[in-house]
């Protein structure tokens, strides 16, 4: 089963999947977790394991890194470390094959054959349990890259 939360650019997804994950139970995720600066805009992100709550530096502005530097995707106005993709990828498959999987969020960067795409992908051909969030203007275009066909939306 597959269920994918779905709503506009910061209109609570994230908010809604820790909620829902907390009430699940058994389950292993990741979450991107909003880091703001003194006044209150979004200046990157750390991506949580959970349940354990381990903290990894994982995406911050593109203006505060070398655009030279290959250790980083750029996407937006945002860089996302590779290397986090790369532990997030082993913490989820090295999970036993029962336990539900979530992840915070499928965006333009899978769209593009990065990020979490090779998971994505590796868990949707497993029977596992996912629950993903995806912005409601990628919907589509993710449900058609990933030839999903049967799946349950879950507002915010």
């Amino acid at each position: 089963m597959i269920r994918i939360i779905t709503g506009p650019v910061n209109g609570g997804k994230s908010t809604r999947f820790l909620k829902l994950y907390e009430e699940s139970g058994d389950s292993i995720g990741l979450y991107a977790k909003k880091l703001y600066n003194e006044e209150e805009t979004i200046v990157g992100y750390n991506l949580i394991l959970l349940p354990g709550k381990e903290e990894i530096p994982f995406i911050c502005l593109k203006e505060s890194i070398y655009q030279n530097e290959n250790c980083y995707l750029i996407q937006g106005r945002f860089a996302f470390l590779k290397e986090t993709f790369e532990i997030a990828e082993r913490y989820i498959l090295s999970s036993s094959d029962h336990i539900p999987v979530w992840i915070d969020e499928i965006g333009k960067l899978e769209l593009k054959g990065k990020g979490y795409d090779k998971l994505l992908r590796r868990l949707l051909k497993s029977d596992r349990e996912i629950t993903i969030t995806v912005r409601d203007s990628l919907l589509v275009d993710t449900l058609n890259q990933y030839k999903i066909k049967e799946y349950r939306l879950l507002g915010i």
